[in-house]
């Protein structure tokens, strides 16, 4: 029978979660910038506000990443 009141510990540390999350700051800013590129060329509102999605993510993890980093 699975133990399903275990404590697990979580403290971000780990270099495998830490270069996860750098990876989706990277995609996330990646494609804000091809959005936003995309948007601004074929003059699509649809596609800049897609862009500020992935901008906002982007920034969401950064923080993530920083409050971790000070853990």
């Amino acid at each position: 029978m699975s133990d399903c009141c275990a404590e697990t510990k979580f403290d971000g540390v780990s270099p495998s979660y830490r270069r996860a999350l750098v990876a989706v700051i990277a995609i996330n800013a990646g494609m804000f910038l091809i959005e936003a590129t995309a948007g601004a060329i074929g003059q699509s509102q649809a596609l800049k506000a897609d862009a500020l999605d992935f901008a906002g993510d982007a920034a969401t993890y950064g923080l993530s990443l920083a409050v971790i980093a000070r853990a």
